[in-house]
């Protein structure tokens, strides 16, 4: 009677846990996909997060229109402009053409003697003055006029050209062709350049943009055009979406395999689905538990979470092996839930060891293998106490009195009596895994996330195609530029010129672009304002020049009210400039950080060919010894080395933390087991067959990535409970040889899932698979060989 209310508690605790944990993913459920989330951001050494997705280049789309005449493509060029350049998800989008209605341009018209490069007092000279309006006369006859006629009075010596080819420089430096529109150097394609608004490792933001932008394409261009998409987004999309196809198709295939052999071993049919349920509730619970931890949940954590749960699927696999029909059994005693219950000091040992290994994970500041451990210790227990109390409740009654039918798996001879030159063997072979492993030098790590994306070669060439056409940053190298304020951080950028220009020349970049190339510091504006003449000197300057030259009297007095107008305004602040094309160009560039109480500008790098040239400059002294850098802080960052060192930050601390949870697993084997003889075997079988694995991937001449040490991870768990398994003391050969199938099983089942994942096309899955193979047949040896003999007494 108590032993059925125990059973119906355990039920309805089951089930409310269910129930909570679904709401808890319903009302308050996020699921972040960004790398930033799962990684903390680098930083620089002034404490300046440094986005390896968010950089200064890494939120830009490259767009092609090819097909068709130019003006056709000149003509899809601006109607897919002005379909996307009011879309929230669109920082910012240009294709080349200068649009004198466009509402934006009124305040860049308004300022421009504040931001044109060229202004200096020659410029304004009775000669320069002559030039100038020699080029506008042309411009009137001219039907491709390098400044529209509507601003002709006012800006006869074209800034406002200047200013926009500024911006455009700080974007990239593109052609532009006849149609008034950016193409390629050999003009069969028409370029644009889109800024995402959203971080470039904001996938499903990038998705739905690149979506949107093929989407307004279609719909307004002329047949025979197509439109081509290149950038870091794109890439890591099509990566995303090459993964997701290629595991979709493994998963059904490794599902329905799993079945066949559950079906093919139990002889029935409710193991196989049945088998499911601890590993679902593990994952659904453990969901819930991170959402309510960290307020989100991040899908590589849940990624990598689910595949080191698989261990979770060996507890049912388990306690059906060992339910077998028994003519012996008291037919009174329910057979299922009295298999639960002796095994359950096994279960509970080798879950609470990995559970042990998951805590230390879980208690780290790096927020993503928090996540992971927390999911895991979660999904663990939850899991193991799902199949002691609740999967033999979910059994039907008759299966539940009688037991399953005989497993019908065969086990070699050597596997279930293993001579003793097989333990002999195993030992060598460790010890030759140790000599493998110590001697590789360096260790072969590969932390370059870029060799494990499935990238077609065809999208990484385009995208450098179109870079170079643009003559866009490079997406890798950048200059790094703090100070106090923004004022600070500007007039820093402006004193570096001089000795980029000298690393320019030297062929160590070919270009650069900076934040006060699109808002100059006020000293710089003040420095202009002065260049700019008196009204009535202006006058008598422009009455020279325009001799002759066919103009009414007074057919520039719009250009000295706007000289006056200048000569007095107020000098323009990051803050106190409108949303517009200034704006869009510049937060990429300046920004603040620490609240308001440091600022940081990039500097954009083109065609880096000397990267060390340009760190041993930027780390100069010498170089901020100028009174315009005292007390700045100048850095050059490589973002593809940020990125290495997160998956670096992240490989170490989890080899940190698993050689901690191994300590802390010794420790609990001796204190629950109190049995140095079986904890010491329990240990050595983990060991050997880490050794064994990582050896053999070495030998293979694999270089060792994120996802191996993963699977690493995995493997760990896996061997911990084949090896607690192994290790318990038996009363009989009989009870040996059911034990030796049931971790056979478990064993089968994994190797049947990881077996397809190591056949995959892709780097990471393959990565995964292959090590899970090795790690299942190294670890399932090296404990079937190490297990004690039997014995003839009562287990404790």
């Amino acid at each position: 009677m108590l032993r059925r209310y125990l059973s119906r508690v355990a039920l309805t605790l089951w089930l409310a846990a269910l129930l909570l944990a679904t709401l808890t993913l319903a009302l308050r459920g996020e699921l972040v996909t960004d790398l930033q989330g799962f990684a903390p951001d680098p930083v620089s050494a002034d404490g300046v997060a440094l986005d390896p997705g968010a950089g200064p280049a890494g939120r830009i789309l490259l767009l092609a229109i090819e097909g068709g005449g130019a003006r056709e493509r000149a003509a899809a060029s601006d109607a897919l402009v002005a379909a996307l350049q009011e879309a929230p998800e669109i920082a910012d989008i240009q294709n080349g053409r200068l649009d004198p209605d466009d509402p934006a341009l009124d305040f860049l018209i308004e300022h421009r003697y504040l931001l044109s490069p060229r202004v200096e007092p020659e410029r304004f000279s009775p000669e320069r003055l002559r030039e100038h309006l020699q080029a506008r006369r042309d411009d009137l006859a001219s039907a491709v006029p390098e400044l529209p006629r509507e601003l002709i009075p006012r800006d006869p010596t074209a800034e406002t050209r200047a200013v926009l080819e500024q911006l455009a420089a700080t974007g990239g430096r593109a052609t532009t062709g006849p149609e008034g529109v950016w193409v390629s150097p050999d003009r069969e394609r028409a370029l644009l350049v889109l800024r995402s608004a959203a971080d470039g490792m904001d996938l499903d933001a990038q998705q739905a943009l690149i979506e949107r932008a093929h989407m307004a394409f279609t719909e307004r261009a002329a047949p025979g055009l197509e439109l081509q998409i290149a950038g870091p987004a794109v890439i890591a999309v099509e990566s995303r979406a090459t993964i997701r196809g290629e595991v979709t198709w493994i998963t059904t295939g490794a599902s329905v395999a799993l079945a066949v052999l559950l079906l093919a071993v139990f002889r029935h049919p409710h193991p196989v689905w049945l088998a499911a349920v601890p590993l679902a509730s593990g994952i659904l619970i453990a969901a819930a538990v991170v959402t309510l931890v960290f307020g989100h949940l991040h899908g590589i954590a849940l990624a990598f979470g689910i595949t080191v749960l698989g261990i979770a699927l060996d507890y049912p696999l388990h306690l059906f092996a060992h339910a077998q029909r028994d003519p012996d059994q008291d037919a009174g005693e329910e057979r299922l839930l009295q298999t639960a219950r002796e095994l359950w000091p096994a279960i509970a040992l080798g879950a609470g060891s990995t559970v042990l290994v998951y805590a230390l994970m879980a208690m780290t500041g790096f927020s993503g293998m928090a996540q992971l451990g927390l999911f895991v210790l979660t999904g663990v227990a939850v899991a193991a106490i799902t199949t002691r109390w609740v999967l033999p409740l979910l059994v039907p009654a008759r299966l539940r009195r009688e037991g399953l039918p005989p497993l019908r798996l065969p086990v070699p001879a050597a596997v279930a009596q293993p001579p003793v030159m097989a333990r002999w063997g195993i030992a060598l072979l460790a010890l030759a895994a140790v000599i493998v492993v110590a001697s590789a030098d360096p260790f072969p790590w590969e932390d370059r996330l870029s060799a494990l994306h499935p990238v077609p070669e065809e999208q990484v060439a385009l995208d450098q195609e179109l870079r170079g056409a643009l003559g866009l940053p490079d997406v890798r190298h950048a200059l790094l530029v703090t100070g106090d304020t923004p004022e600070h951080a500007l007039r820093a950028s402006e004193a570096l010129v001089p000795g980029l220009e000298a690393l320019r020349e030297a062929g160590a970049l070919e270009g650069f672009a900076h934040a006060a190339d699109v808002l100059p510091s006020q000293a710089l504006q003040r420095k202009r304002q002065a260049a700019l003449p008196e009204p009535g000197v202006l006058r008598e300057r422009l009455e020279v020049a325009q001799t002759g030259l066919g103009f009414r009297d007074e057919a520039f007095a719009p250009f000295v009210e706007d000289i006056a107008t200048a000569r007095q305004q107020a000098l323009l602040a990051p803050g106190t400039l409108p949303d517009g094309p200034l704006r869009h160009a510049l937060d990429p560039l300046l920004q603040s950080h620490d609240g308001d109480t440091g600022w940081v500008a990039w500097v954009r790098l083109q065609g880096v060919h000397d990267a060390a040239a340009l760190a041993a400059w930027a780390a100069d002294d010498r170089l901020t010894d100028t009174p315009e850098l005292d007390g700045v802080g100048v850095r050059h960052i490589d973002f593809f080395r940020a990125s290495e060192e997160l998956v670096i930050g992240f490989r170490d601390e989890a080899l940190q933390r698993l050689a901690l949870g191994l300590v802390a697993v010794a420790l609990l084997l001796l204190a629950v087991t109190r049995a140095p003889g079986r904890s010491l075997r329990i240990l050595t079988a983990v060991g050997t067959g880490l050794l064994l694995t990582l050896a053999t991937l070495i030998l293979l001449g694999i270089q060792l990535s994120l996802f191996h040490l993963i699977a690493l991870l995995l493997i760990t768990g896996l061997c911990l409970d084949y090896a607690v398994f192994f290790s318990r003391p038996l009363r009989d050969a009989a009870a040996r040889l059911r034990n030796l199938r049931s971790v056979s099983v478990c064993a089968l089942s994994t190797l049947v899932v990881f077996g397809l994942l190591a056949l995959s096309s892709l780097p990471v899955l393959q990565a995964m698979g292959l090590t899970v193979v090795l790690g299942v047949v190294f670890s399932f040896l090296a404990a079937a060989l190490l297990a004690p003999a039997v014995i003839h007494r009562d287990t404790a």
